[in-house]
């Protein structure tokens, strides 16, 4: 009997000097670059409450943000939710409401009128509430918010209001997908010795 969803292998893409585990990962990366989003690359490994071990994809140092990145038929989800649940409750004076982990997924693709070749960012909460990507008014600052009664900004917590900020999700298809039109260069592992 076949398997009706084969596991595809991840493709090592470097990038901004980092060579990432997949070719999304990357994109994610410049996804990330595009916003002017700071971000670290499997900053650390992270030992779970259940004690297993884990390294989250991106840190967002100046948002209090993780993204796991996973493309379609990955397994091994669990431990990103089980990191989402524990960071959840990590409070800060920096981030009170705790830090937010998002699932990264592969671009979304749209035929409508605001036609894009390379698709939209499409995220998920990994835990708690959805998570809404907005521009702070304040400081300017691209980032992801979960939807609550206040809406402090991650990087400056100037307090956002809902009526005056644009609050997207991903279905709203308005975060453009950053995908390299000139294609990436794969490394060939077999290659080294």
């Amino acid at each position: 009997m076949t398997d009706p969803e084969p596991h595809l292998e991840a493709v090592p893409t470097p990038y901004d000097g980092v060579t990432f585990r997949s070719r999304l990962e990357a994109e994610w990366a410049q996804t990330l670059n595009l916003n002017k989003i700071a971000w670290e690359y499997e900053p650390e490994t992270i030992t779970l409450p259940s004690g297993a071990t884990y390294i989250p994809d991106f840190w967002l140092p100046q948002l209090g943000t993780w993204i796991e990145v996973k493309g379609p038929n990955v397994p091994r989800i669990e431990k990103a939710y089980e990191h989402a649940r524990e960071r959840a409750s990590h409070s800060s004076s920096r981030w009170p409401e705790g830090e937010l982990v998002l699932i990264g997924r592969e671009p979304l693709r749209d035929a409508g009128p605001r036609r894009t070749r390379h698709g939209y960012a499409n995220w998920e909460t990994a835990y708690g509430p959805s998570a809404y990507f907005t521009t702070c008014l304040s400081c300017r600052a691209s980032q992801w918010i979960p939807l609550s009664r206040h809406l402090p900004c991650r990087a400056c917590r100037f307090l956002l209001h809902r009526e005056d900020v644009g609050l997207h999700r991903a279905v709203d298809r308005r975060l453009r997908f950053a995908e390299p039109t000139d294609g990436w260069e794969s490394i060939d592992w077999s290659a080294e010795e």
